[in-house]
């Protein structure tokens, strides 16, 4: 079982979406309320956030051996980042990098966001973290297409959850065919995205400059696994237009009772990423 930390605004909305799934989910922002929330005191700037972050022992004393930290980097409350970090060292960390337009942000907050976002994808190649995954809701925002003022950061959201929830749940369960490989210890940078079979169309949530490997993974109707004898076909012949410069492709099949078949895929580099 994950641990899902969220922090701030952005990584809390995001976090929370968790609780409905087998996750145990914590939440740390400013003048937050409720059952497993900590409430941190407003500071004026990222470096006060880092040098008055709090001992959260007692908040932490419950989580599991895995932990993935939500966190939208431009905030100031990300500067305590690293010192909530630290009090749970004794876990695997995992981070999820919510990256906002940074056309639209002041000069401090881009700032911040640069410190972060490049910081976090050092840690992560270092090995300090075990991966990092990439999300760019400009991104999101061109896959989602129009949507209302009033739902759209849900829907954002909703899709980043679906992405990881799916690539989380899929990575540990049994898949009735699994070609997949194990990417190289040092690409633990990471995106995840969704993949239109019948389409042929593609789009990762982050646009990375390389990539090592990249697995697909398929959630096919347990009918329509008995009854499309061409279905498998179509499937090694899409892995196979896939295979293009360095990138090593390898796939995953699950059976679904999900009347829709869909797929996500995952991308790991071990590239710093813009």
């Amino acid at each position: 079982m994950y641990t899902i930390i969220g922090l701030g605004s952005a990584g809390c909305n995001v976090a929370e979406l968790f609780e409905n799934g087998n996750y145990k989910v914590k939440l740390i922002d400013v003048d937050i309320e409720g059952e497993n929330c900590f409430s941190l005191k407003p500071q004026k700037s990222p470096e006060d956030y880092e040098k008055n972050a709090p001992d959260l022992s007692s908040f932490f004393s419950d989580i599991t051996d895995k932990v993935i930290l939500v966190v939208g980097g431009s905030g100031k409350i990300s500067g305590a980042s690293l010192q909530i970090l630290k009090q749970i060292k004794h876990s695997e960390l995992n981070l999820i990098y919510i990256r906002p337009d940074t056309q639209l942000l002041g000069n401090t907050a881009r700032m911040q966001d640069r410190l972060t976002f490049n910081v976090f994808q050092e840690y992560a190649r270092s090995g300090i973290f075990k991966s990092i995954i990439l999300i760019s809701n400009s991104v999101i925002e061109n896959l989602v297409g129009d949507v209302s003022i009033i739902d759209y950061n849900n829907t954002l959201n909703k899709v980043i959850y679906n992405a990881v929830d799916n690539y989380l749940g899929m990575s540990e369960k049994e898949a009735i065919i699994d070609n997949s490989t194990h990417p190289k210890d040092v690409s633990r940078i990471i995106t995840v995205g969704v993949y239109d079979i019948e389409k042929n169309i593609e789009q990762l949530f982050y646009p990375f400059d390389f990539i090592d490997d990249k697995c697909y993974y398929f959630a096919i109707n347990e009918n329509e696994l008995k009854s499309n004898g061409k279905l498998f076909k179509l499937i090694k012949d899409r892995m196979r237009e896939k295979v293009v410069d360095k990138t090593k492709i390898s796939y995953r099949i699950h059976s679904t009772k999900h009347e829709q078949n869909y797929c996500f895929v995952v991308a790991y580099s071990k590239k710093i990423q813009e």
